[in-house]
């Protein structure tokens, strides 16, 4: 029994020392803002598992860093910057010196994980090998790589387009869109980073590309490499410009629901692709099946946006939805010589003319600019027939070289450039030329909770104008909702129930089937002809308005519910992360932290939740942002 005794201390002993011989093990950063940020996981036996917090410090964290090729350590973070792991806890009390190679290398004891709970998950958050700075986002910029010294611009004769992929890639953003010069976003500063990267572009971080040898060569700050990178992609069409549309959510790519899809979401997608406008918007599942999981985001363009990630984005809520509702998009394709574009209005179909030569944009001047020339304009961007020409007031001109000058169309043309631009007939001042075509009618709801609820303005020939309240019924209001792709109508209010508008009064008398795509294809009053007052300004709220409160008389604590469909309903606790209480204080204006009380059980009996299962995350920035459950009003015993 002795010599037994005495066996088992020495065979641990020897186990405990070859382990690292074996290989170390793989770890990784989770649901963080990037790769090099978030809860650290470590994988053994083909799982992941998570590291306990106890005794958790920067030397931990930058051994991780350090692994990952993520630079070095900013911060070693616990557990409530991220969502909580789930599995195995694999290592508890770990003490890294800071020297060792990888994570599994540190001195750790896993005797401690017993008394470990996920909500003591230990994080990293790493400066990352590169970053993109003066950009809009963190995903677009000058590029800049980080080595023991600090942060260094790259030379853009030192980068390609396969080490622009890498850099997207690396950042979780996607893919690199072209960059037509070097230094779009400014001129770089500090010091400059002296080796090529030889990247193949199959890396899946820019620290694992190949470096040339230090170069001599001096680069000016002006000529420092740039990359936009897009989360938005076009596969399975006949050209980069056409296809089924993916989005890619933290490294994994996905398609995009069609049910909320619509023109206005795939404009921006196209023109943020650079491939021109929208031609059409094809049935859901139209270029196949894709692959991976299916995003439920629902975008809510209204066409200006540069990306679609600049536009308001829905979650909560969605219905599932398969592969075969896939969204599509046809874009006419990359700008070419001639191509057209209309600037400065608040649409694509209206606006200051300019021309595309010879790879720049250029203003289009003309003394006698009118409805024929405007109607070959409307029609080669299809935009339906035109409504307007003018000419740009002096403080909306352009300020750029001049493209074209002097054109004279009949009015039959296909396009611009087969009208006749002769001189010979311009005899007076010539001023850059604007144009207004039918597809620039939009409709929208303002100074509600919502964008589904509040007043009617609808913008014709340029201009934001509110409907009057005479004859305004349900049948009015369910086209509005349904041409935002809000539902149906569960109010249509007047008297200006949601303030006063301003400026024109464009339609008065408005008599709808409720059959129309549009309000302006409703029977009424001749545009502008009205006998109102703004005080009578329409209004509508729709079934898919949503709205927050906490049922409590200070507003800002109580049980949460959500309004939908007409009716306030509860919110269940199944679920939820600790993310969700701070966004709802936030969206109601409560301050940005809050606590979840989940222990008090809801009320039996009389009451009806509308949702459950919501799951926000970090990188969630509005409640209305986070997954869930679909739409469903059920029993409180069912939630």
């Amino acid at each position: 029994m002795g010599t037994e005794g005495l066996r088992c201390p020495q065979v641990l002993w020897l186990l405990l020392w070859v382990q690292p011989c074996r290989g170390a093990a793989e770890v990784r950063l989770a649901d963080g803002s990037g790769c090099c940020d978030g809860r650290v996981e470590v994988k053994r036996q083909e799982q992941w598992g998570t590291v306990c917090d106890l005794y958790w410090d920067e030397d931990d964290a930058a051994v991780v860093c350090k692994q990952l090729g993520c630079g070095s350590a900013i911060s070693a973070t616990r557990s409530e910057r991220f969502v909580l792991g789930s599995g195995p806890i694999w290592m508890a009390e770990v003490q890294c010196r800071g020297t060792e190679s990888a994570l599994s290398d540190c001195k750790h004891d896993e005797r401690f994980v017993q008394f470990c709970a996920h909500t003591r998950d230990a994080g990293a958050t790493c400066t990352g090998f590169v970053r993109l700075v003066g950009g809009d986002s963190r995903c677009s910029g000058r590029v800049e790589i980080h080595d023991r010294d600090g942060w260094k611009s790259v030379c853009d004769s030192h980068f390609g387009p396969k080490a622009a992929d890498v850099v997207c890639r690396d950042l979780q953003c996607g893919t690199a869109l072209p960059v037509p010069t070097a230094s779009p976003f400014g001129e770089g500063t500090g010091a400059i980073w002296d080796r090529e990267l030889q990247c193949v572009g199959n890396e899946s971080s820019l620290s694992s590309c190949p470096t040339g040898t230090p170069r001599v060569q001096p680069c000016a700050q002006t000529s420092i490499a740039a990359v936009t990178c897009t989360r938005f992609r076009l596969v399975n069409g006949s050209t980069a410009c056409v296809g089924r549309v993916e989005v890619g959510v933290q490294g994994t790519w996905g398609s995009l629901c069609a049910s909320r899809w619509d023109l206005m979401d795939a404009h921006v997608l196209c023109r943020h692709l650079g491939c021109g406008f929208v031609v059409s918007v094809p049935e859901g599942g139209h270029f196949g099946r894709g692959t991976g999981p299916v995003w439920n985001d629902w975008f809510h363009c209204e066409g200006t946006e540069s990306s679609p990630d600049q536009c308001p984005v829905t979650a909560l809520g969605a219905s599932p939805c398969s592969h075969e509702n896939d969204a599509a998009v046809i874009c006419s394709g990359p700008p070419h010589n001639a191509s057209l574009r209309l600037v400065g209005g608040g649409s694509r179909c209206d606006g200051r003319m300019e021309i595309l030569q010879r790879g720049t944009w250029g203003r289009v001047l003309d003394d006698q600019w009118g409805m024929e020339d405007t109607g070959v304009v409307c029609r080669q961007l299809r935009c339906e027939e035109a409504e307007a020409a003018y000419i740009v007031p002096r403080a909306e001109r352009g300020t750029g070289p001049v493209g074209l000058r002097g054109v004279r169309c009949a009015g039959h043309e296909a396009g611009l450039s087969l009208c006749d631009a002769s001189l010979r007939r311009a005899v007076g001042v010539m001023e850059d030329v604007g144009v207004v075509c039918r597809g620039s009618r939009q409709v929208r709801l303002v100074d509600g909770a919502g964008r589904c609820a509040g007043r009617v303005e609808i913008y014709y020939r340029g201009r934001w104008g509110t409907v009057c309240d005479d004859a305004w019924d349900t049948a009015d209001a369910n086209v509005v909702c349904r041409q935002l792709s809000c539902g149906w109508a569960v109010e249509a209010a007047g008297s200006a129930c949601s303030g006063e508008g301003s400026g024109h009064i464009w339609l008065d008398g408005v008599n709808c089937s409720g059959d129309e795509s549009a309000l302006w294809n409703c029977s009424a009053e001749a545009w502008g002809q009205h006998d109102c007052g703004h005080k009578e300004d329409a209004g509508v709220v729709c079934s898919e308005f949503v709205a927050l409160r906490l049922e409590n008389s200070d507003g800002c604590s109580g049980r949460l519910q959500v309004f939908y469909n007409g009716t306030w309903g509860s919110v269940g606790s199944n679920s939820m992360t600790a993310y969700t209480a701070p966004l709802v204080c936030k969206e109601l204006g409560c301050g940005d932290g809050g606590v979840l009380e989940s222990k008090q059980p809801l009320p039996q009996g009389n009451g009806t939740a509308w949702l459950d299962h919501v799951q926000c995350g970090e990188s969630n920035s509005s409640f209305w942002q986070c997954p869930s459950g679909p739409w469903q009003l059920q029993s409180y015993d069912d939630v």
